[in-house]
């Protein structure tokens, strides 16, 4: 199967280091995969340097030529299906497929719990243009059914998951050493990236 992953934001966190994950994992089993972001993204560097197929385009807003570079990418590159991550590259997508003869699949994959609007563009965004939604929790599925209406058969929640393997704790006192920080002393600290719009 030709899967294109789809990526408008140029931030880095867990959304991101996923979509490198899934295309790392889908291309392991067989898959062709590419990714398409800005070229000032970080997921677009890390995607090169991971060995995935990455092409650049000027998708950070959603403006006409976003959606021209989008739909060109497609005709040159035809695939089975776009999964998009973003609202923009969302809606240069769709866009895009919908103005194709042979238009693949549209998976959305909704990774944050702010709401949607309930307009009619939205609607026809997620209703019509997508074919299937993936949520990265059954929280956010719950909330898309109960609050945009949309068929519960029409979305999959599918959690983030970790390698296990990466997160074996090593000896306390030398990882104290390693980093300078005091062996005696409690220490309380986050390692994630905070986001307003998560609460």
């Amino acid at each position: 199967m030709k899967i294109l992953h789809t990526e408008s934001s140029c931030g880095w966190g867990g959304q991101e280091i996923r979509i490198l994950d899934e295309a790392h994992g889908m291309s392991l089993r067989g898959h062709s995969v590419a990714i398409v972001a800005p070229r000032e993204a970080r997921i677009y560097g890390a995607a090169l340097k991971r060995g995935l197929s990455a092409g650049a385009l000027p998708i950070v807003r959603k403006d006409l030529g976003g959606l021209l570079a989008m739909r060109r990418w497609l005709q040159a590159h035809p695939v089975d299906i776009v999964n998009s991550h973003s609202s923009t590259d969302s809606w240069l997508a769709a866009l895009a497929c919908a103005t194709l003869a042979r238009a693949p699949a549209l998976v959305r994959t909704r990774h944050i719990s702010a709401s949607i609007p309930n307009n009619l563009p939205t609607r026809w965004l997620y209703r019509s243009a997508t074919r299937h939604i993936v949520t990265t929790g059954e929280s956010l599925r719950l909330q898309l059914v109960r609050d945009n209406r949309i068929p519960p058969e029409r979305i999959t929640s599918v959690p983030t998951g970790i390698d296990s393997a990466r997160f074996v704790p090593g000896e306390r006192n030398a990882a104290r050493r390693s980093t300078g920080l005091p062996s005696e002393r409690r220490l309380v600290g986050i390692v994630a990236t905070l986001r307003s719009w998560k609460g």
